[in-house]
């Protein structure tokens, strides 16, 4: 478990506010993944442009996108790293189970707001690409998962 969250706390460290284009590093996603599984089809949308024809445009609207909703999902999930580190340290330390309830709530409270915020994401996609691309990239996230 320790490993898991060094391993997510070392990839959040890499975080940038870069360009809509630069994808997320593997550690990103698998801290992103553990943190919350709505899909990131922004990624299928980063990797395949020109498949899907993003126009300027759309390039500038995802791009405003990510510089205002990236850092503040990866905040979110820096903070739920810190949480279950700590709940992991109490349960060990013997902390009594009403501590390691509201360390957990807490916990579920940052991880619904992880999940709102990729809502937002993936409703923001949506009005940004026509709905022909937002099937195509639906399609393409399936892909790169399997």
């Amino acid at each position: 478990m320790n490993k898991l969250l060094t391993f997510m706390v070392a990839g959040l460290v890499l975080l940038s506010t870069s360009s809509f284009a630069e994808g997320n590093t593997p550690e990103q996603m698998a801290a992103m993944k553990h943190a919350n599984p709505m899909p990131n089809l922004m990624q299928a949308v980063a990797k395949n442009q020109d498949e899907l024809k993003i126009t300027d445009e759309q390039k500038a609207a995802l791009a405003d996108w990510v510089d205002y909703s990236k850092p503040r999902v990866m905040k979110m999930v820096k903070a739920l790293a810190k949480l279950e580190s700590k709940l992991n340290e109490a349960a060990l330390a013997g902390a009594p189970g009403s501590v390691l309830q509201q360390i957990g709530s807490q916990s579920l409270n940052v991880r619904g707001a992880i999940m709102k915020q990729k809502l937002a994401c993936r409703n923001n996609l949506a009005r940004i690409l026509s709905p022909e691309q937002m099937q195509q990239t639906i399609e393409l996230y399936k892909k790169i998962q399997s």
